[in-house]
């Protein structure tokens, strides 16, 4: 796999069934205060894949069926062993298997704040870390290969079809009922993936790697974060510890209260929140309404500017697989060509809204590409 762009890791890549968001997008790591120590000197854990939710790594309902129609086709061949050959049954106990094998460690897109979130991830005392995701790519464990990245993308399983054939992509795909955590995950891989057997039988056990629970992401800590949020509430008490604890670790980034207690320090930076990795119906009508949500929710008394970014795969301009990124600054927003993933070539769309005004729209090549051939289909004759 190759990002395109000898200078990139290769942490996706191009017309993959996932994508990574804009290298400004805000990047949260939610953690209890009782885990920040260890994370500071240790790195980000990433828990196997097999103590999470039953689905994690699984193919939805219409892809398996759709396997064991293509299975169907080869039931009726004999082995070398004399068992008739089960595809789809190999290919399901693989994945199920591969579970031991995967781990992800799981980050929170944008700078919007759910209580729920906090209490879930951070046990409602605790502090969220702050990056972006070109920071992630970066300086997260540098050195190691096989690192995946990339939003997670929302389906309801039951209806949706999964892609199938390369294993790690699944781990990009969530039940809809998680969709609002918004997550950004980094995926490893420890003992590659196991062999499909085609013959029905059970793996024997003595296949099975003896993997940790978890492993650990290095990463320069200084140098990739840039915030550390409290959690809403946080006494003086919390204050202090987690900054002597980032003192302790020589890292020198500032700490601010949640934006649930007190906006104001929040200004200072930019906010950013991700949307459509929950479009369902496939609505052209939902990323329209996602898009006047954003700038219509502006306090313009706060920000200057509103970029609202539309993200897709090239040549793949569908309501389902668009992703809309939105930015708001209180100062000078950024040249909009830095949005997009160039290396990736993906198409970007970057509307601009200046003090509640509509300013333009910016594309990048590989969109007004792919608009001039819309342009063209439906104009044949011209």
């Amino acid at each position: 796999m190759t990002s395109g762009d000898p200078s990139r890791r290769p942490v996706t890549g191009k017309n993959t069934e996932w994508m990574i968001p804009s290298d400004q997008m805000i990047v949260r790591r939610y953690k209890p205060l009782r885990h920040f120590a260890d994370t500071l000197e240790n790195g980000f854990r990433a828990g196997q894949a097999e103590g999470y939710e039953e689905r994690e790594g699984q193919a939805s309902e219409p892809a398996r069926e759709h396997e064991g129609q293509r299975s169907e086709r080869t039931e009726s061949m004999i082995l070398n062993n004399g068992e008739e050959m089960d595809l789809a049954s190999g290919i399901e106990q693989a994945r199920e298997a591969a579970r031991e094998n995967y781990y992800a460690s799981c980050w929170r897109l944008g700078t919007d704040e759910d209580p729920e979130i906090w209490e879930m991830y951070a046990d409602g005392r605790g502090v969220a870390i702050e990056t972006t995701y070109r920071q992630i790519e970066e300086f997260i464990a540098p050195d190691q290969e096989d690192l995946y990245m990339g939003i997670v993308r929302y389906l309801d399983y039951e209806e949706e079809f999964t892609p199938t054939g390369i294993p790690y992509v699944l781990y990009f795909y969530k039940h809809r009922t998680f969709d609002s955590e918004q997550e950004f995950r980094l995926l490893t891989n420890r003992g590659g993936n196991p062999i499909i057997r085609t013959d029905g039988q059970e793996m024997p056990p003595e296949s099975r790697p003896d993997n940790p629970s978890h492993v650990n992401l290095s990463a320069n800590m200084d140098t990739l974060i840039n915030r550390v949020i409290l959690s809403p509430g946080a006494d003086d008490e919390l204050r202090a510890e987690v900054e002597e604890t980032l003192d302790e670790h020589d890292v020198s980034a500032p700490v601010v209260p949640s934006r649930l207690d007190d906006p104001a320090p929040h200004h200072e930076t930019y906010d950013t929140e991700l949307g459509g990795a929950a479009n369902y119906e496939a609505s052209e009508e939902y990323l329209d309404d996602l898009i006047d949500r954003f700038v219509g929710e502006t306090d313009w008394d706060v920000w200057n500017t509103v970029d609202v970014i539309q993200l897709n795969q090239r040549e793949k301009l569908h309501p389902r697989t668009v992703f809309v990124e939105c930015f708001q600054y209180v100062d000078d927003p950024p040249d909009r060509s830095e949005y997009g993933q160039e290396h990736l070539n993906y198409e970007v769309r970057a509307h601009r809204v200046v003090d509640g005004e509509y300013q333009d729209t910016f594309l990048n090549d590989p969109a007004e590409e792919t608009d001039e051939e819309l342009v063209e289909a439906d104009n044949p004759s011209e």
